[in-house]
């Protein structure tokens, strides 16, 4: 198995193509600061991706304040990945900030704002003001936490109901006979359902960066099932009543006869839940699909035999009223073993290939949010295989002996089911403490499964996290950019894509007080690597238009941390050098 794992990481990572998940602007009309002679009909802008705007906004705020777009916003005819809206036929002079927010393909909201003038950049300062303030607003904090909240109880309820069921059905068909499995299993599957429903409503809410108490409105409600995320959500909500309807024909003394055409249909069910969180997420949206969804699904499914098999165990082990027999215990626990192990091959190799596929470099992982938040899982699935071990040993040392016993004289029978004929006898008779009672085992399973079970809820803490945050590739490959105020003007410097070899570009913009372009006598650049002893490299910088430098096609020969030294005069004696780190992949 741990070879079949390996040869799959390097088979599917090189199948894994380029990842995009959260939309990114790639072009606007106006283009952002232009100064235009005459007034533009409408405000387009064109995404890497497809996006929704059933939540998102396209507003156009003229100098005083006031929203002057007309007609809504809506997609150029063919075309999903633009958005745009109808301006009046004359506009007065003076600056204008658009404000757009839109929902990307993995259901998560992308939000921006920059300026262009009409006639005269009069006002820029202050519109520039107002764009920077629409493009830093996050929308509620407490909207936020409960949408992480609601994520992460619709994966543990999800990963539950589909791993215990499976378990019982699989390994332990006498246990769907029992009161406390049987709640466990429902109450998981009405944790997921609760689950669906309210993420469809906080969906609106923060998606559309609304107050928490927008969440009440019937209307808000509708749109979200008009998107690709209310349309996966009610996909899950509509198998999971299927699920439940199947679970309830279950007969309680759990004869593996009378259940296996419900076994096949309950797998299949299983298999559609376990696809609907990649539907809306990152695997349905990044690079290759159909490979981003099949990992998807044997990762939740490892995981969820894992963690619902831990959940059916921890049940045995606190008995209560239903206390099962100490070989019954064992022989579970020896068979859920096995396939444990296969599951955490699969989450590991799995894993492994998700995380080449969104991560993709050294730096984007320890220099993203996403890359140190996968960091934190890791950690934790290491110490949840950690306990795995221990558990395994405790099995190994307190039921061997009747692991043997049950292969030699119970072979055929139904696990749950009492000895008969001559393997009753060899029980009664003939080797009476080769069934362990509960001690020192039993205890020792019992803790480390109970630790297994906490550190697992902070695995589905964590990787609620993950879902919610833009992939660690797409992170880093964010140009970079930074602004300087150098004697009376501002300075932006952008560096794309920032990675080494030839074919960055780099850019600089010069604004005065009022936002407007500026021209200056003289602006140079140069970048060096200190740690490498490389440099200073001048970069030959040509007038791309008014207030803007360009330098193309820079090669930078190595990755690490860069320093970019700018130098502006802005008159005959007037000279000013910043500096800033240019972190370079």
């Amino acid at each position: 198995m741990l070879a079949g794992a390996f040869v799959t990481v390097v088979v599917v990572a090189g199948m894994a193509g380029p990842a995009s998940a959260h939309a990114q602007l790639e072009s606007e009309q106006p283009n952002q600061g232009a100064v235009l002679l005459t007034s533009p009909r409408q405000v387009v802008l064109h995404f890497d991706e497809p996006v929704e705007i059933d939540f998102g906004s396209l507003r156009v705020l003229g100098p005083g304040g006031q929203r002057v777009d007309e007609g809504g916003t809506h997609h150029p005819p063919g075309d999903t990945h633009s958005v745009a809206v109808s301006l009046p036929g004359h506009l007065p002079r003076g600056t204008y900030v658009v404000a757009w927010r839109v929902i990307s393909a993995d259901s998560h909201p992308v939000h921006g704002a920059f300026i262009f003038s009409v006639g005269s950049a009069r006002g820029s300062a202050k519109a520039n003001v107002v764009a920077r303030a629409l493009t830093s607003a996050n929308g509620s904090r407490f909207v936020g936490v409960v949408f992480w909240v609601v994520r992460a109880a619709e994966f543990a309820g999800l990963v539950v109901a589909v791993g215990a069921a499976a378990v019982l059905a699989l390994l332990w068909p006498a246990g769907w006979g029992r009161r406390r499995h049987r709640r466990m299993v429902w109450a998981a599957w009405a944790l997921s359902l609760a689950g669906s429903v309210a993420g469809i409503a906080i969906q609106g809410v923060y998606a559309g960066g609304l107050p928490f108490l927008d969440i009440v409105k019937p209307s808000l409600f509708d749109e979200v099932l008009h998107t690709r995320f209310g349309e996966v959500e009610l996909l899950r909500i509509v198998v999971l009543v299927v699920l439940g309807v199947l679970l309830a024909t279950v007969p309680h003394g759990g004869r593996r006869g009378s259940v296996r055409w419900r076994n096949a249909g309950g797998a299949v069910l299983c298999v559609v839940l376990l696809m609907t969180p990649g539907l809306s997420g990152h695997p349905g949206t990044a690079g290759n699909v159909w490979v981003g969804e099949t990992l998807d699904v044997v990762h939740l499914g490892a995981v969820s035999v894992w963690l619902g098999g831990l959940a059916v165990l921890g049940l045995v082990l606190y008995p209560g009223a239903e206390a099962v027999r100490s070989e019954e215990l064992w022989a579970l626990a020896t068979r859920f073993l096995a396939y444990a192990f296969g599951a955490v091959v699969a989450v590991v190799a799995s894993g492994v290939v998700q995380a080449i596929r969104e991560v993709g470099s050294f730096y984007a992982l320890f220099h993203t949010s996403y890359g140190v938040t996968l960091i934190v899982k890791v950690a934790l699935v290491i110490v949840l295989v950690g306990g795995g071990a221990v558990s395994r040993r405790a099995v190994h040392r307190a039921g061997g002996r009747v692991n043997r016993f049950i292969r030699r004289g119970r072979r055929a029978a139904p696990l749950g089911a009492p000895p008969s004929g001559k393997a009753a006898t060899a029980v009664v008779h003939h080797h009476p403490p080769s069934v362990p009672e509960p001690g020192d085992g039993r205890r020792a399973l019992k803790r480390s499964v109970t630790a297994e079970l906490v550190i697992a809820l902070a695995v589905l803490a964590v990787t609620a996290l993950l879902v919610n945050a833009v992939p660690a590739k797409q992170a880093a490959e964010q140009p970079f950019s930074q602004s300087f105020n150098v004697l009376g003007v501002q300075v932006n410097a952008i560096v794309a894509p920032a990675r080494t070899g030839p074919g960055n570009q780099v850019h600089f913009y010069v604004l005065g007080r009022l936002g407007q372009p500026v021209g200056v006598p003289e602006l140079d650049a140069a970048i060096s690597l200190p740690a490498q002893g490389i440099g200073p490299i001048a970069l030959p910088i040509v007038v791309a238009g008014p207030g803007h430098y360009l330098s193309a096609d820079v090669d930078i020969p190595l990755a690490g941390d860069w320093v970019l030294k700018v130098t502006v005069r802005t008159t005959a004696i007037d000279e000013q050098e910043v500096v800033a780190t240019l972190p370079v992949r």
